[in-house]
């Protein structure tokens, strides 16, 4: 294999039929969308209505679509809806992105803007599994630093917080030891995928269960139940860093999803 042929890995965008997931910026709401047509103009994305996580976009507010978009060189991976509408024939919510902020890759898998190509510099890998076992190994480590996370701040809280000791014990143990458990059972789940891809096999691409992986890389965490019991500005300061965390897995998350489309 040429090394043109190596960094020039290519997927029309058409080809793309699996929902994405994607967050407000407002409330980290996390929710699917399918990948509709790119330019220059902005992106197209539509919300169906058999699709898992639904949410029903405003035009004005700002998402993350968790994957990033190659312009001039740089990657854009958010903007501002500019328009919406409902489509009865795709029984959709259709809407408009413009694309405006940057932030660099963390994987060599992109969406050309000029091309309208999924492309994949395979230039550092001897395969698309290399880059899976890459991007599931990070995601691990990305849930072990939630939970580091959540031990911390569960002492914090109960310091700051305006519950006296038995709301807040209750509090602990309703909400904040049930965002553990489910955080923990999602590290062991892609934990448990780890020997499956030790040798990083040609093929463990095709075996890959994406509703399996999209339950272990979703968020648990859910501002609105947090900024209840301890009010906006502790919510807004402390539970920023856990946030960005899970943006990242569903960065992560995304990434598998075009790996494996390009496996089919």
């Amino acid at each position: 294999m040429s090394i043109t042929e190596r960094r020039a890995k290519r997927l029309d965008v058409e080809s793309v039929v699996l929902p994405f997931l994607g967050s407000r910026a407002e409330d980290y709401q996390t929710f699917e969308y399918l990948l509709q047509d790119v330019s220059v103009q902005g992106v197209g994305i539509a919300i169906p209505r058999w699709v898992v996580a639904r949410e029903n976009l405003r035009q004005g507010e700002r998402l993350h679509l968790h994957l990033p978009f190659e312009l001039g060189g740089r990657m854009l991976h958010s903007g501002i809806v500019t328009w919406t509408r409902w489509d009865e024939d795709q029984d959709s919510q259709l809407a408009g992105v413009q694309l405006d902020s940057y932030a660099p890759a963390l994987y060599p898998v992109y969406v050309s803007v000029d091309t309208k190509e999924v492309a994949i510099d395979m230039e550092d890998f001897p395969g698309l599994e290399q880059i899976l076992w890459r991007v599931l190994k990070d995601s691990l480590l990305l849930k072990r630093g939630i939970l580091v996370y959540l031990k911390h701040l569960t002492a914090f809280f109960s310091r700051v917080c305006d519950l006296n000791r038995e709301e807040y014990s209750l509090f602990r143990e309703v909400v904040i030891e049930d965002v553990r458990a489910k955080v923990l059972a999602n590290a062991e789940r892609l934990e448990a995928l780890q020997p499956l891809l030790g040798e990083k096999e040609e093929g463990t691409l095709a075996r890959l269960d994406l509703s399996d992986l999209r339950q272990a890389m979703e968020p648990e965490l859910y501002v609105d139940m947090f900024r209840a019991a301890l009010g906006d500005e502790t919510v807004t300061l402390f539970l920023k860093a856990v946030k960005e965390l899970e943006r990242k897995l569903l960065s992560n998350y995304n990434t598998c999803v075009l790996l494996y489309i390009n496996s089919l």
